[in-house]
């Protein structure tokens, strides 16, 4: 700074919870006096219109949590986070979408994400896993099998909640493409997704070890289902109870009540989540599968806020609705009782260190997809109690 005094302004966004200034020259005539230094928040989500929740103190704090956490990667677009990537995911958006639509109900936002994504599908037509919205809107050459998928839910879930059919029939062309060429990952005989060792062809969680073959098949059928809503399809219909089959032929231990995934036939709590929120196993069976994978000490954790939310919403589906409770509340609770503001991209109670980046320094501390207890808590789907 040149002439003084002057004021300073920071052009560019920053996440943060403290800042240091720290002095490298100055006149010896003279000390440094700072007279006021605020921060501007940003964001598109407007507080006025969500009213605070009534229940229990943990329910509170989380709830304030969450909404903090979305409301923070509520941009010109839904944001997996303000920190680092502030890029537009559509794993992040399908489950902002349902946080969304009990809080801030910005539905224009959801349809603008919609579209940019509809805009920045290649050639082909297969929607990318993410955007960049800086120094222009312009789609990654990153494609996982699950997010491109997920255009579906996503899709169906904004008609279900802002009651925009028009926009729903307009983009629902595109949405049942994916699953066209999502054919290309199957076997024709065995009506069973491929495996691949490409990392990063489908996410599931943040767990490099994770075998994704089931879970895969699983999102296809979920995603398939989905689909069906949008629009009747028999054909499809009968494609979904055939690779329901198969994977039950294939990929389930009905002895040991588990859900097995690729040639090493690994145990993962994500698989048994995924074949649950799938319709592959419904029920008693259903609940056999989450108990077994729990007393499983070879069964591969769950690491993510993302996963410990389709485990949760697995947990309602089979009316574990209490235990769906306790996991928000141990889960999401122990963020809060450690100190978080905002929800974190990755947290394991064991290894609170633990990254995937190598260093947690470089985790989001603000990730969208960490929201959605404020959607467990409002919508009514943890029952009566909620």
């Amino acid at each position: 700074m040149d002439v003084l005094p002057a004021v300073l302004a920071l052009p560019r966004r920053y996440a943060f919870r403290y800042v240091r200034i720290d002095v490298l020259a100055l006149s010896s005539k003279y000390s440094l006096v700072i007279e006021d230094a605020w921060a501007e928040t940003t964001t598109s989500a407007d507080d006025s219109t969500v009213e605070a929740l009534r229940g229990e103190t943990w329910e509170e704090a989380i709830d304030r949590v969450a909404l903090r956490t979305l409301r923070s990667c509520m941009q010109d677009v839904f944001e997996d986070g303000p920190k680092r990537d502030r890029r537009l995911w559509l794993g992040d958006l399908c489950l902002q979408t349902l946080a969304n639509s009990v809080t801030y109900r910005r539905f224009d936002l959801v349809k603008r994400c919609l579209y940019l994504f509809a805009c920045a599908a290649d050639g082909e037509g297969r929607i990318p896993a993410c955007l960049f919205t800086e120094p222009q809107v312009e789609g990654d050459d990153t494609y996982m099998f699950d997010y491109s998928l997920f255009f579906i839910p996503t899709l169906l879930q904004y008609v279900q909640a802002s009651g925009d059919r028009e926009t729903g029939e307009e983009l629902l062309p595109l949405a049942l493409h994916q699953l066209k060429l999502a054919e290309e990952r199957f076997d024709p005989e065995t009506q069973l997704i491929r495996d691949s060792d490409q990392l990063g062809w489908c996410f599931v969680d943040w767990n490099l070890q994770l075998n994704k073959q089931c879970s895969a098949q699983a999102v296809w059928l979920y995603c398939a289902q989905a689909a069906l809503q949008l629009k009747e399809d028999p054909a499809l219909a009968g494609l979904i109870e055939t690779r329901k089959a198969a994977m039950l032929a294939h990929w389930y231990d009905r002895g040991r009540h588990l859900f097995v995934s690729g040639a090493e036939r690994q145990i993962s709590r994500a698989s048994q989540v995924w074949a649950i929120l799938a319709g592959a196993v419904t029920g008693e069976e259903a609940r056999a599968c989450l108990d077994a994978a729990a007393a499983c000490p070879e069964a591969l954790a769950m690491v993510t806020p993302y996963m410990m939310h389709h485990y949760a919403e697995a947990l309602c589906l089979v009316g574990r609705r209490q235990e769906a409770r306790q996991v928000i509340r141990d889960y999401w609770g122990a963020m809060v009782n450690s100190g978080a503001d905002t929800f974190w991209e990755l947290f394991n109670p064991a290894d609170p260190d633990e990254s995937p980046y190598g260093s947690p320094v470089v985790n989001s501390y603000c990730h969208a997809w960490s929201c959605t207890p404020t959607w467990f808590l409002r919508s009514g789907v943890l029952g009566e109690n909620s």
